[in-house]
């Protein structure tokens, strides 16, 4: 049984947009799902419907066994999320528990910011602190009430790369200490470290969702990473007409890189080292690269404009 579903989901806007179309999302307790899909594929309009901010139009949410989202269980950081800036973090932190009628969550609030590195700042107000700090504040407000699902949008965006690290530790802490996450972002290599579990959605229709593990094996096999002193246009043809190879794209503004796609990994670290070293080109790099949650996303993009 999925810990978190939607069957058949689909929102039409008063105007005839069709946001989501039959939407069939499958979670399972304890995953990191990762949402994705370009501008208005319809993330944001699930996320509002599972979070009871809208109503489908028809179809149903699936929330451990039952109908419908249990709120109780359920802690929420939207995209782009505004604090009341004149409070401190400690105050903000009691309004939250106040939505959910804890009386008493001094406990609640202490684990909340432990675990997210701001048990130090708890008396500093929010309009205090920086961008990735209040981040960090409404993932703790998410988290007050002790929930079972997270349901961050775009809990990166707008970070520098350390306020980045710090969060996407944050969520792999918490699917260790069993929270269920679902998560949405444009930023793929970001998601790609952390998600177990994909669902790619272009115009308002799920079109791959499956893990990541799974996922893998079903793209292409592996990338291989080459680069050479100067130019190697001779090797670069041959390994192009390798039976195993699918593609060999030149990595932009990297100077003589290029990315080999490959169909057969076992072949391909049998063969390709022999072939490149039979060459008189100067190999400066080489390296068998996994496929990312990028590959994947544009790989299932260009099979669907085709």
């Amino acid at each position: 049984m999925n810990f978190l579903e939607t069957k058949n989901l689909s929102k039409t806007y008063p105007n005839g947009v069709e946001a989501v179309k039959s939407l069939n999302l499958k979670i399972d307790k304890g995953e990191i799902y990762g949402l994705i899909g370009p501008n208005g594929a319809g993330k944001s309009t699930t996320i509002r419907i599972l979070m009871g901010i809208l109503e489908p139009t028809s179809g149903s949410v699936h929330f451990d066994g039952r109908s419908g989202i249990d709120l109780a269980k359920t802690g929420y950081l939207p995209e782009g999320a505004n604090f009341y800036r004149f409070m401190t973090i400690r105050e903000y932190l009691e309004w939250s528990c106040s939505l959910y009628d804890l009386p008493d969550c001094e406990n609640n609030i202490e684990e909340s910011l432990i675990t997210v590195g701001l048990e130090n700042l708890r008396e500093r107000k929010l309009d205090e602190i920086s961008k990735g700090q209040k981040q960090r504040v409404g993932i703790a407000q998410a988290l007050v009430h002790d929930p079972d699902l997270l349901i961050l949008d775009e809990p990166t965006s707008g970070l520098d790369p350390m306020g980045k690290k710090k969060i996407l530790s944050i969520i792999k802490e918490l699917a260790g200490q069993g929270k269920t996450i679902l998560t949405s972002s444009h930023i793929l290599p970001e998601l790609s470290q952390i998600c177990t579990g994909v669902g790619i959605i272009k115009g308002g229709e799920l079109v791959l969702q499956g893990s990541m593990a799974d996922l893998r094996k079903e793209f292409v096999t592996s990338n291989v990473e080459l680069g050479f002193e100067g130019p190697a246009d001779g090797l670069v043809t041959k390994i192009e007409g390798l039976d195993f190879v699918s593609e060999v794209e030149e990595m932009d503004e990297e100077g003589y890189r290029y990315i080999v796609r490959v169909k057969d990994e076992k072949r391909a670290k049998r063969e390709l080292p022999e072939l490149v070293l039979k060459d008189e080109a100067v190999v400066t790099y080489y390296d068998f690269a996994r496929v990312t949650l990028e590959d994947i996303f544009m790989e299932t993009m260009e099979e669907g404009a085709k």
